[in-house]
């Protein structure tokens, strides 16, 4: 399995190698094929050059694509909304789509909301997260990431408020003009919470990736932190790789591999 990270500006290639899954995952089956993988777009909404030329770097073999979750930068359910803001965006996808290139959608922080769109679109999946897909016969763990940041019990447990099934009802059904507000208040005050956080607790723990990889899983593939690396990971006779991707030095990227 060769995987490369590609954005406007570098570009890195390495091999990958050798299967079984965490029981909070879902499994999805993957056929061979050129799969590409997007996380923490954060679009703005309207025309965005820059990634309008990540998408240029797109692999003409492409087979899958797979959006990690903060596509968007944020999303609330009102037609408006998202025909001022995103249309150029998602026609982009329904192209893709018709082109015979299949779509997947997993949420992240900033658009969850986003999933219940997505479930109502013929042209697109959308998966748990955290998700496992087999990939060349390899168990490939998918997930945005901010599900590993084990560290920051604040979060986690907002996390489990706000994305309750509840809220993510209430926020479908509040007036349009108090939901785009309270989004962009949200966002305003997650980027400041998030500054004022040590990196200790924003980090992933080791032991994170160690429970995944000892559980059988062959390759980690996430974003969230907005760093790009890669790390393998030994847990007694479990061996597999970490590949955290989405920004690096200031640049959206995306990763690709043929399995």
């Amino acid at each position: 399995m060769d995987w490369q990270v590609s954005s406007s500006n570098n570009r890195l290639s390495s091999d990958l190698s050798n299967s079984s899954l965490p029981q909070e995952a879902a499994m999805a089956s993957v056929h061979r094929g050129r799969s590409v993988f997007f996380a923490d777009l954060h679009h703005p909404g309207g025309h965005c050059e820059e990634i309008d030329a990540l998408f240029e770097e797109i692999p003409n073999d492409v087979h899958r694509i797979f959006l990690l979750g903060d596509i968007f930068h944020y999303w609330i359910n009102d037609r408006e909304f998202i025909e001022n803001r995103y249309r150029d965006f998602l026609s982009r996808l329904k192209r893709w789509a018709d082109q015979g290139v299949e779509l997947f959608f997993l949420e992240g922080n900033r658009d969850f909301l986003a999933s219940h769109y997505f479930d109502d679109q013929p042209w697109i999946e959308v998966l748990s997260n955290p998700a496992v897909i087999d990939i060349g016969g390899r168990s490939v763990y998918i997930g945005h990431g901010d599900e590993l940041c084990w560290n920051d019990w604040a979060y986690q447990f907002y996390k489990s408020l706000i994305r309750s099934s509840w809220m993510r009802w209430a926020a479908d059904r509040l007036p349009a003009s108090l939901r785009r507000g309270l989004a962009r208040k949200m966002s305003q005050t997650s980027a400041a919470i998030v500054a004022g956080k040590s990196q200790e607790t924003l980090r992933i723990p080791i032991r994170a990736y160690e429970e995944i990889i000892a559980s059988g899983i062959d390759l980690i593939v996430h974003g969230h932190l907005h760093e790009s690396y890669q790390r393998e990971c030994r847990i007694g006779e479990a061996r597999g790789t970490i590949v955290s991707f989405g920004w690096k030095e200031g640049k959206r990227n995306f990763i690709h591999f043929d399995g």
